[in-house]
């Protein structure tokens, strides 16, 4: 899985706060553009046929380089079938509960309820460089690939196919 920045210029600290809803429609320009693109989308329909009966439109939206730093981590030291519950247990508390995805305490109890040591989580999310280069490095990838949404499937890390 390669970390993908819903908006990437986001400042990363905890104080910065914007719900979805102002995100989407400063994103597509109004109210009409926010419209065509929920139909176009249709999020809702496709969240319910896998189980998501609410997205939570008014959601605080945050920077994720914290989060994706921390599901990077998982990965490397629990392990991809750890890193991919977690992964989950994040989306539902995000696009669901509605919890920033930078509220460090979050990330913590997320990264423990898949085996994690919460002080070696701790130790590595304080270091805020560590694991950044590598976080830094894919988004340049993604940009470099012209990918600007999610999901996006990659063929050989170097085809685009349309989802």
């Amino acid at each position: 899985r390669v970390p993908f920045f819903l908006e990437p210029d986001y400042p990363e600290g905890a104080e910065f706060e914007e719900t979805n809803r102002v995100r989407l429609l400063r994103k597509w320009g109004g109210k009409a553009g926010w419209e065509a693109q929920k139909e176009r989308h249709n999020l809702k329909g496709r969240g319910r046929e896998v189980g998501i009966e609410h997205f939570n439109l008014d959601r605080v939206a945050s920077n994720t380089m914290a989060s994706h730093r921390l599901v990077q981590w998982v990965t490397k030291t629990l392990g991809v079938n750890a890193a991919e519950n977690m992964y989950n247990d994040l989306n539902q508390k995000h696009f669901e509960g509605g919890v920033k995805l930078n509220d460090r305490e979050m990330l913590l109890e997320a990264a423990v309820a898949v085996g994690a040591d919460r002080d070696a989580a701790a130790a590595f999310l304080e270091d805020e460089n560590e694991g950044r280069p590598e976080i830094e490095a894919a988004q340049r990838q993604l940009r470099d690939l012209g990918v600007s949404g999610i999901p996006t499937l990659i063929l050989g890390g170097k085809y685009q196919l349309p989802s």
